[in-house]
């Protein structure tokens, strides 16, 4: 059968350009380098497409383990409705203690804001999400805005802050981390042990984003399951009683019965809200 047809153009066609250097750091007891890498799901017409928001998307692992393309089929969502997605490999513990992975997110964040036009950017609307580890390292993304300790590497000429953040499931607050076995508050050790290196203590102070929360903090959305047995929900909020309290714009959903990773925090229904944050700012 040979037919001729007619067909309109109803959506974008997009790419994925995969595995862009953003960053290189010092590997194996600083003896040689480690290229950083992130992927970026745009636009196919990348010269005359207009900026649009840009969403740094932070894979999560227990701060053990990272792969920042496992969730790329559940970005396209974004993707498909006018974000740019970019999705960021970090250090995890065995490649350095805290602050190298949060270093790295923000390298990332300059990396994007240099190239904001090779990936149809808007360098004024970049947010930041991750899940569990990954929702750490955006909610401190968030938080630390203006912290130059944290701003290390290439890219210095741009800012590392973003528009807003979001959360899921993340560590605010490690001050929460209890002894005992039986505390409802207490966050498993194993996730703690290379994170936060020699010195944990000054390291999990460092680490807590509600130590970080002025005023001038950006917006956040906050998403954790009641039924979250990995990470309590009392660190989700922690960090929302922080924000409100400094009178910062926040959300927080509670994802009724769902536990640390379920598919419940991956319904379209939940990415319809966080896409309805994105366009709010």
């Amino acid at each position: 059968m040979k037919k001729t047809i007619q067909i309109a153009q109803t959506r974008e066609v997009l790419i994925l350009a995969e595995n862009i250097t953003y960053s290189r750091v010092g590997d194996w007891y600083n003896c040689t380098w480690q290229d950083m890498k992130l992927d970026v799901i745009c636009p196919k017409d990348r010269v005359n497409h207009a900026p649009q928001p840009c969403l740094v998307w932070i894979c999560g692992g227990a701060f053990i383990t990272e792969r920042k393309d496992i969730w790329a089929p559940e970005m396209m969502y974004y993707a498909e409705r006018g974000v740019t997605v970019a999705l960021v490999d970090y250090r995890t513990s065995d490649k350095g203690s805290f602050p190298a992975g949060l270093v790295d997110i923000k390298s990332a964040i300059r990396y994007l804001r240099a190239h904001a036009a090779d990936f149809c950017i808007d360098p004024e609307r970049i947010f930041t999400m991750g899940e569990s580890a990954g929702g750490t390292l955006s909610t401190l993304a968030g938080v630390t805005s203006g912290c130059a300790e944290f701003d290390q590497g290439e890219w210095l000429d741009y800012s590392s802050s973003v528009t807003a953040a979001i959360d899921i499931y993340g560590l605010s607050d490690l001050s929460l981390r209890a002894a005992k076995s039986d505390n409802t508050e207490a966050v498993p050790s194993w996730q703690f042990t290379a994170f936060l290196g020699n010195d944990p203590k000054t390291a999990a102070e460092k680490a807590s984003a509600v130590n970080y929360v002025t005023k001038d903090t950006c917006p956040f959305l906050i998403l954790h399951g009641s039924a979250d047995d990995t990470v309590p929900i009392a660190q989700s909020e922690a960090l929302y009683e922080k924000l409100t309290g400094c009178g910062v714009p926040a959300d927080f959903y509670v994802i009724e019965g769902a536990n640390h990773g379920d598919v419940l925090l991956y319904q379209d229904e939940v990415k319809a809200l966080v896409l309805e944050f994105i366009r709010k700012f």
